[in-house]
């Protein structure tokens, strides 16, 4: 089989949970599988992946890079002779196209008024066409494929739910260490609305002197959120910013908590990785979050600052969950079987 991949969003700077899964994913298919991969994206790709790219009029910059996946895509497909394409953060053609198309839907969170600027505009136009036109949708939880076919409006028997892998580095010993406070509590993520900075912050503020710990937010930098929540007026707050896959992985290790009181959330990969480092995680009861993570978590309203800081009280005083417990949730998800599943999928619509 011959594999095409609308690779257009991974060569961002700073990629979010979803293209780190879905170049995860790639890496799996390409290495693993005795299939072609053909890529379509930025030629930078070649260095990152033992694959074939295809980059004609390609320019890396996010909005005619829009315009050349609605443009020069279909053409590039077409003459590529691909037997299926595979879109896998939400970027399906809005026209139909001679060969089988699975796009992935992570999450419909545009949909739900969770993603704001030209972005959100974006994603509430195409990923509805899109996910008309494609022959099936993988979704990543059982919550986002229910998220799908009510906002959608496709068939549910359209929708196959894959669960995200974790990357094996965090079940493996290597970290690298950095500088970071003797106590203190984690935020792993980009920083907008959805991921409820807000809550974070004011349960921190009502625990801080109670629990002698601060605060770590690692992920992409957002100057509005750190500025509409006067963060710089709060002490023992820390941004770290976007930071290697190995210094991630150490922050997790030695963290007294990841706290993610997310308000909506499609899989959520910062709490599975930090239940594979054997570090307690206080959740959000919303969205995917109780699916994926189990019992292997404390989860809170998210809407309540008095139940994330009850949470947060919980973990770091000894909330009975085992490491083992933590790990053996963690364990479940594997890119191995991601692949396997997806080849089903390929299979099918062929």
């Amino acid at each position: 089989m011959k594999i095409g991949i609308n690779a257009r969003t991974f060569s961002v700077s700073e990629p979010g949970g979803a293209v780190q899964a879905s170049k995860r994913l790639t890496t799996e298919l390409v290495s693993n599988t005795d299939h072609e991969v053909v890529l379509f994206g930025a030629p930078s790709l070649a260095s990152d992946f033992d694959a074939e790219v295809h980059s004609t009029g390609f320019y890396d910059r996010q909005l005619w890079g829009v315009l050349w996946e609605r443009l020069i895509l279909p053409r590039l497909i077409r003459k590529s002779d691909v037997d299926v394409l595979y879109c896998p953060n939400g970027n399906a053609p809005s026209t139909e196209i001679d060969t089988p198309v699975v796009m992935c839907i992570h999450d419909v969170n545009a949909q739900k008024g969770w993603s704001g600027g030209v972005h959100g505009v974006y994603r509430k136009l195409t990923v509805p066409a899109g996910a008309e036109k494609a022959d099936a949708v993988v979704t990543v939880s059982e919550f986002s494929k229910r998220e799908i076919v009510e906002t959608l409006d496709i068939p549910k028997q359209k929708v196959k739910v894959i669960y995200n892998g974790i990357n094996e580095v965090f079940f493996q010993e290597d970290s690298e260490p950095f500088d970071l406070p003797d106590r203190y509590l984690l935020f792993v993520g980009s920083l907008n609305p959805r991921k409820n900075i807000e809550g974070v912050i004011s349960a921190y503020r009502e625990i801080r002197s109670e629990l002698d710990v601060e605060l770590v937010f690692i992920g992409p930098e957002n100057k509005n959120i750190f500025q509409s929540l006067d963060m710089e007026s709060v002490e023992g707050i820390h941004r770290c910013g976007y930071l290697d896959i190995l210094e991630v992985k150490y922050a997790y290790e030695n963290a007294e908590a990841l706290v993610f009181p997310s308000f909506y959330e499609g899989f959520g990969l910062p709490p599975l990785e930090s239940l594979a480092c054997g570090t307690p995680v206080v959740a959000s009861d919303r969205g995917s979050l109780p699916e994926v993570l189990g019992d292997a978590a404390v989860f809170v309203n998210p809407e309540s600052t008095s139940d994330i800081a009850r949470g947060i009280r919980d973990v770091v005083l000894g909330a009975e969950i085992t490491e083992e417990q933590m790990r053996q949730q963690a364990m479940n998800y594997t890119w191995g079987s991601v692949s396997q599943r997806v080849m089903m999928v390929f299979d099918s619509v062929l």
